[in-house]
């Protein structure tokens, strides 16, 4: 992700695991971008069956 210049932008990022801890899930990562699309364009494509993108703001969603 850093050579797309996200370092900055790139707040978390790790594996989604079951309870036991033995199962991969998926992947969460927390992207600022301006839009979802820009989110989408820094995951590796084809790397992923599925991206959810949420609008999220420190505090929480906005309502």
């Amino acid at each position: 992700m850093d050579a797309l210049g996200v370092r900055d932008e790139l707040i978390a990022y790790g594996p989604l695991l079951s309870d036991d801890g033995d199962t991969w899930l998926g992947t969460a990562a927390l992207v600022r971008a301006p839009t979802p699309g820009a989110t989408r364009a820094i995951l590796t494509v084809g790397r992923y069956a599925d991206v959810e993108v949420h609008h999220w703001q420190f505090g929480g969603r906005p309502t």
